[in-house]
């Protein structure tokens, strides 16, 4: 079961990570208050399929792995590593999330409740605003990989097709 652990604990490396580099000092230690830092270890289930939340997690150290559950079965997505964001849906909406998130081997995971976060970038404006542009920066880099996917599929499923035609038309040649 994940573990809560104290961010002094962690200070250093958290004021390394690229979430956090940009923000000063006092929004630093304003978002830290209104957050937890979690410890998961190999396996742990960070978000799971199905569930409604209202959090946004920063990956601080470690590597999760995405995956979906459809059918019986159980589909990789993708590896999100250090200093990415996820779970960013749960800022916009109260939906139910569409996979699964589990910690590769331990993972330090900060997460943030969607009031929490909404309060700091009202109150911390400028810290808030570098935060929200990695919010956007992480969803656009989410964004680009799914349609680099969907266009390779696309093009494979047109490839398959013509394959199929020139098939049929040499068969009836036969």
């Amino acid at each position: 079961m994940a573990n809560t652990v104290d961010h002094k604990d962690y200070i250093d490396l958290i004021k390394r990570n690229m979430l956090f580099r940009y923000m000063s000092e006092e929004g630093l230690f304003a978002f830290l208050n209104r957050s937890e830092l979690m410890e998961y270890e190999d396996g742990e289930i960070i978000i799971a399929q199905d569930d409604v939340s209202q959090f946004l997690y920063c990956l601080i150290k470690g590597s999760v792995a995405v995956s979906a559950y459809e059918k019986g079965n159980d589909f990789y997505i993708y590896d999100l590593e250090e200093g990415e964001i996820f779970g960013e849906s749960a800022l916009f909406l109260t939906e139910l999330r569409i996979a699964n998130v589990k910690s590769s081997g331990s993972s330090l995971i900060m997460r943030i409740q969607r009031n929490n976060l909404i309060k700091f970038i009202s109150e911390y404006s400028q810290s808030g605003n570098r935060f929200f542009i990695l919010i956007i920066y992480s969803l656009l880099k989410k964004l680009r990989a799914s349609t680099r996917e969907i266009t390779a599929v696309k093009k494979m499923y047109m490839e398959v097709q013509q394959m199929k035609a020139q098939m049929e038309k040499l068969l009836k040649e036969l």
